[in-house]
């Protein structure tokens, strides 16, 4: 079994490359890193198929240019709202009446 082609090794490392910039939005979305090696997984299949299958690779240049987009024009917070894990205060925040940490009251004259 022989080595792969130079041009198909340096191509899968450029898609990884080209993969991290999304996956790190998702990542800081709080995306589940299972998921996340999926999308870097499909993102490199489909770069590494549209280069490979000139024809037919045409028709997942859309699919190729949405998945990739998408996480860069919308933001972590939206996704992790959407996907409801949304960052909430803590419990602990607003309940009770809280403790008085101002200057004291000046001196009746």
């Amino acid at each position: 079994m022989g080595f792969p082609a130079p041009w198909l090794v340096a191509l899968v490392l450029l898609c990884f490359v080209l993969a991290a910039i999304p996956t790190r939005r998702l990542f800081l979305a709080g995306i589940q890193p299972a998921w996340l090696w999926a999308y870097v997984v499909l993102l490199v299949v489909l770069g590494v198929a549209v280069v490979a299958a000139r024809g037919a690779g045409r028709f997942l240049v859309p699919f190729l240019v949405v998945l990739y987009v998408a996480p860069l024009v919308v933001g972590p917070d939206t996704i992790a709202r959407r996907l409801g894990r949304g960052r909430r205060p803590p419990k602990n925040v607003g309940s009770g009446p809280g403790r008085d940490v101002g200057p004291d009251d000046p001196p009746p004259t």
